[in-house]
């Protein structure tokens, strides 16, 4: 049976949560069930190897990045993960190389350079030498891994650092978004929430245009995944900027955007726009259209919302006209009179009753205030009184 290639989406979310919550235990379980259950999937030796580093396990780090590499020779975070390895075991020149690869793969990360300066200062410190303006080298073929080259008489690399094994060609597939985000609606406003937890403000910036969010998150105190996290997107309505909001709150980044029109969405996004049904603006001028309605299985049916309210005055109205007899209709309109009575008639029917044993009904307060009120009982009956 041929492994997998693509992750657990579900798994590989949680492994991704719990590497950004900095939970490194649990990261690590979660990406090693990753990797065994879709081996061919590169990032996830990519992010195992980084979260190694982050336990202080170099050689198990090193293990992932060569995995990594064998996979994908062209992948320059797996490079940059195989020389931190090198780096933290004290393999300098090894480490230097892999950095040089890296920055011929990624010209546009600083990270290489960086780390190539260090590497450098711990060469020069051990007396060797280093190129005076070393090239960045070429981008390695997906056919076999990279050949390393010493820059000046290298000590021998211990046994952990051998080169990678030839590459098996695979598709290049994306990082996951480092933040997981999520959207919901009113028929006024639109809220995008970006779950980004202890996020410095001033590492944060939430731009509101027209129509377009652009959301970027940097992370200058990660040496293992520096680069910025950017969530832009192209929105399915536009937008009134002076009204919409962004802040950046202690376990998430909340951006709450006010409509043009009040429609209702059927994405977030501009894509979905063309072949999207809109529900038509509400005329809030109308005081019928104040009235709350709610989606139900009938009202997409129907293409519109149902208005509970005007349901529930119907059936109310359907009730009231439904003709009651015998002792129904009698209380129903010994309820309406009480309901309708103001306080003294309310007294008069209360006293006359209890005082009466139920035989007295009475709305005349200046009658049953001022005197006792007798039992009487119906024609052919007898009154009796009962000792307890």
């Amino acid at each position: 049976m041929a492994s997998q290639a693509e992750p657990d989406p579900a798994l590989l979310s949680e492994a991704m949560e719990a590497l950004v919550d900095e939970d490194f235990a649990a990261a690590l379980q979660l990406f090693t069930s990753l990797v065994a259950s879709a081996p061919r999937y590169v990032a996830s030796w990519v992010h195992r190897s980084a979260v190694h580093l982050k336990l202080g396990q170099p050689l198990d780090a090193l293990a992932d990045a060569n995995e990594a590499i064998a996979l994908d020779a062209c992948n320059s975070k797996a490079h940059l993960r195989r020389g931190m390895a090198c780096f933290e075991l004290e393999e300098y020149r090894t480490a230097r190389a892999a950095f040089v690869t890296g920055a011929g793969l990624d010209a546009t990360s600083k990270q290489f350079s960086a780390w190539i300066g260090k590497c450098d200062v711990k060469i020069v410190e051990e007396g060797g030498t280093v190129p005076a303006a070393a090239a960045p080298a070429l981008a390695p073929t997906a056919a076999a891994a990279p050949t390393l080259v010493p820059a000046a008489a290298p000590a021998a690399p211990s046994a952990a650092v051998s080169a990678a094994a030839a590459a098996v060609p695979d598709p290049v597939v994306p990082d996951p978004p480092r933040y997981k985000h999520q959207w919901y609606q009113s028929p006024s406003h639109v809220t995008l929430e970006v779950m980004a937890k202890k996020v410095d403000p001033a590492n944060a910036d939430i731009a509101i245009f027209a129509d377009r969010v652009t959301v970027t998150v940097t992370h200058p105190d990660d040496p293992t995944d520096p680069a910025p996290y950017v969530l832009d997107i192209e929105l399915f309505g536009g937008v009134v900027v002076e009204d919409s909001t962004g802040s950046v709150l202690g376990t998430k980044l909340e951006i709450r955007l006010k409509k043009v029109e009040s429609i209702q969405w059927s994405d977030i996004t501009a894509a979905a726009r063309k072949a999207a049904v809109v529900t038509q603006p509400l005329n809030l001028s109308d005081p019928e259209m104040q009235r709350p309605a709610y989606p139900s299985s009938k009202a997409a049916q129907m293409k519109k919302p149902t208005d509970w309210d005007k349901l529930e005055a119907d059936l109310t109205a359907e009730d009231e006209s439904d003709k009651l007899e015998g002792d129904a209709a009698l209380n129903k309109l010994f309820k309406d009179i009480y309901g309708k009575a103001d306080e003294a008639t309310r007294r008069a029917m209360n006293k006359s009753f209890q005082e009466s044993g139920g035989t007295v009904l009475s709305t005349n307060w200046g009658e049953i205030g001022a005197k006792k009120t007798e039992v009487q009982p119906p024609g052919g009956m007898e009154a009796k009184t009962y000792e307890m």
